[in-house]
């Protein structure tokens, strides 16, 4: 009878198991979902490792650092190799882990004693009983859909975590593109520079130019010499910046690249309703609502079951020394008279204020932080259109000027010397302006939910190129011009 009794009980157990026998704790479906979301802001999709595909993957990375570094490519390596967003995918896996634990029962406890009776010496007698807790069949259901609303929170979290991540990609991606404009421009000045002291050293020794010009072509050669080891290291570190961001290592840093920084768009799309676009597309928004949801589900759950308690249930068997058996249900319950939940509860309404705080700091700072990116973006693609129409030409027309009044014997090379090196300050500070307008233009799109919010139109065809000439005392009416790229 006991035995019949232990399989009533256990199958009556397993009847809600089994209709949620389906779940599995795999995330692939929580990681599908989450590329949707990435995908349908930035266009590109994540790749997970847990279930095996990390050769493919490396494969596929060693594949696209074979040929020439793209912005697009670099975000595409760093998806497939970078091992913190590895480690950020987990987090899925365990958010479902926790839902499917919320939905498997507590295990039953079985329980036996074994005694003898010390007085008429009768027989043995003997206890069984098999009890499980009731309470987790009555909240089984809730404790799930609280799991699932986590999990939600998680997949939104972990996308906006990405398009974050892309965002730095793109940012360092530019800085390496400026590094290495920047480098360009100081070697092919270097060498010039070189050439010139070499020439006024021999000038010098002959008597045509004095000591003091001399001089200052030296200071300019060793400055512009220092100015260029500078500029190896400034591509080293972006270099590695972006290695770090990609999740490369080995050979497979010694990608290249010819790229340069894209000119600016004709015009800006417009930015109305930007905030009301961040506030609707930000997932780590649509994050801090879920957890709101959770806690508020939390706090109603708590409060329902308050009374309850503890509630064992199940069936007992004893057998008496005087051979009698006894059978029948057996039910503990615990009694709410020194604890009925009350900290609990308030401590979960506490989290809750917590979150719905957090949740419209958030809102703010999210239609602020849009704002003054436009703000910011606007200011600078005027920094770089002033670069553009004034400023580089303008230094270039200088050059041009003192290379002729030197030539004419009517300037010094002290004079000729300060303008190049105005000239080449200009190009690096436009460089410069170049790349934050890019790095702006990333940073846009991530406070504004990780969409392409401004489109990129090809460059306006007024631009000036600038180009840099390098210090040339050589010979007076036959200037050489090298331009930097």
């Amino acid at each position: 009878m006991l035995v019949r009794a232990v399989l009533v009980l256990a199958a009556g157990a397993c009847v809600p198991s089994l209709l949620y026998g389906c779940t599995t704790t795999s995330p692939s479906a929580a990681l599908r979902d989450t590329s949707q979301l990435i995908q349908r802001r930035s266009g590109i999709e994540i790749a997970w490792f847990g279930e095996g595909g990390g050769a493919e993957a490396r494969s596929q990375v060693t594949a696209i650092l074979s040929a020439e570094l793209t912005l697009a490519n670099a975000v595409r390596v760093s998806l497939l190799a970078n091992r913190d967003l590895q480690a950020m995918y987990d987090e899925l896996g365990i958010a479902q882990a926790d839902l499917v634990q919320a939905g498997l029962l507590k295990n039953p406890t079985l329980a036996a004693t074994y005694h003898l009776s010390l007085d008429d010496g009768s027989g043995p007698g003997i206890e069984l009983s098999l009890v499980t807790e009731f309470v987790q069949l009555l909240t089984r259901g809730s404790r799930r859909n609280l799991a699932q609303l986590a999990l939600e929170g998680t997949k939104y979290r972990v996308a906006g975590d990405v398009l974050h991540h892309v965002y730095e990609v793109k940012v360092a991606y530019f800085s390496m593109l400026a590094a290495q404009q920047t480098l360009a421009m100081r070697r092919i000045v270097t060498e010039a520079a070189q050439a010139a002291l070499e020439l006024a050293r021999r000038q010098n020794a002959t008597g045509t130019i004095s000591e003091l010009d001399l001089a200052n072509e030296e200071a300019l050669f060793g400055q512009v010499s220092v100015d260029l080891e500078k500029s190896k290291a400034e591509v080293t570190t972006t270099r590695e910046t972006l290695n770090q961001l990609m999740g490369v290592w080995g050979a497979d840093t010694n990608w290249k690249t010819n790229a340069k920084l894209p000119e600016l768009p004709i015009q800006e799309l417009s930015f109305g309703h930007i905030e009301a676009k961040a506030i609707a597309q930000r997932y780590d928004l649509v994050a801090a609502s879920k957890d709101v949801e959770v806690l508020s589900y939390a706090l109603s759950l708590a409060k329902n079951t308050r009374w309850l308690g503890g509630v064992d249930a199940g069936v007992r068997f004893e057998k008496t020394p005087e051979r009698i058996r006894l059978f029948g249900p057996t039910v503990s319950v615990e009694l709410p008279i020194f604890d009925q939940r009350q900290a609990s509860i308030a401590r979960i309404a506490s989290q809750l204020r917590q979150a719905k705080s957090r949740e419209t700091s958030l809102a703010v700072g999210i239609r602020a932080e849009s704002r003054k990116v436009v703000g910011k973006l606007a200011v600078s693609r005027a920094v770089v259109e002033g670069y553009q129409r004034t400023l580089v030409p303008v230094r270039q027309r200088i050059v041009a000027l003192s290379q002729q009044q030197y030539d004419a014997m009517l300037l010094g090379v002290f004079q000729l010397l300060i303008a190049k090196q105005n000239e080449i300050s200009t190009y690096r500070d436009f460089i410069d302006a170049l790349r934050d307008y890019w790095s702006l233009r990333a940073e846009l799109e991530w406070k504004t939910g990780g969409s392409e919010v401004i489109a990129v139109n090809p460059p306006t065809k007024s631009v000036v190129s600038p180009q840099v000439s390098p210090v040339d005392s050589s010979q007076p009416g036959s200037p050489h011009e090298h331009h930097a790229p």
